[in-house]
């Protein structure tokens, strides 16, 4: 069964994130998921920065490194930059460690320390990930582990008690959030037989649990 990881590891346990660190305000994240094995480990990445010259001297820094063969600028829109590189063959530790799991980053940001949410084949792939991370001395702290289907399960759930998901669904249902407004927060009340405060207070926590998983979710452009 697939199961994905996320995980804390810190910026001078792998090349990129040692890399992310030679520049002050220079902030990075990968830019889309990268299948290990097809074109390189972590080719293409954005930066963030606050100026010109943050870039210029970031760029200086990554191609003077000696785990670094090529860095191109791909596009710059504003303060962001779309880099893609070509790792030496000294590029070690992290990286190896990901090819040798065969693991797919499906999401990697930060300053320091870095997050990445990676993807295994099954447990036995998660394992081999946490036994190289050992060998190559790459330190890691573990946040939080699942499969796929608790994921889903997850993602349409929005951690709604049973009385927010009822009542939020009636509001919906009967065009409570509608311009203009199909039916009163009396009339929910009603419905669900209980007080109109009690009605207005799971619709109101219930739609900003919602959005805030929708709109606040921990991604990297989030969280940038």
């Amino acid at each position: 069964m697939v199961v994905v990881a996320e995980l804390e590891i810190p910026a001078n346990a792998f090349d990129l994130g040692r890399l992310s660190q030679v520049t002050e305000g220079i902030h990075i994240e990968l830019e889309r998921v990268v299948p290990i094995g097809t074109d390189g480990v972590m080719p293409f990445f954005w930066a963030t920065g606050p100026d010109t010259e943050s870039f210029d001297a970031f760029e200086q820094a990554v191609r003077g490194d000696d785990v670094v063969e090529e860095l191109t600028a791909v596009a710059r829109v504003d303060h962001r930059v779309l880099y893609h590189v070509v790792w030496s063959d000294t590029a070690a530790n992290l990286t190896a460690v990901l090819v040798a799991s065969e693991a797919t980053i499906l999401e990697a940001y930060g300053d320091d320390p870095w997050r990445f949410r990676l993807r295994f084949a099954d447990h036995r792939g998660l394992r081999e990930f946490h036994n190289y991370c050992l060998d190559h001395d790459v330190a890691f702290r573990v946040e939080r582990i699942y499969t796929l289907d608790e994921e889903q399960d997850a993602k349409y759930n929005f951690d709604l008690t049973p009385e927010q998901r009822s009542a939020l669904t009636l509001a919906v249902e009967h065009g409570y959030f509608g311009v203009p407004r199909e039916v009163s927060l009396q009339e929910i009340a009603d419905e669900l037989g209980i007080s109109q405060q009690a009605a207005s207070e799971r619709v109101r926590r219930g739609a900003e649990t919602v959005l805030q998983s929708v709109l606040l979710s921990q991604s990297a452009s989030d969280l940038d």
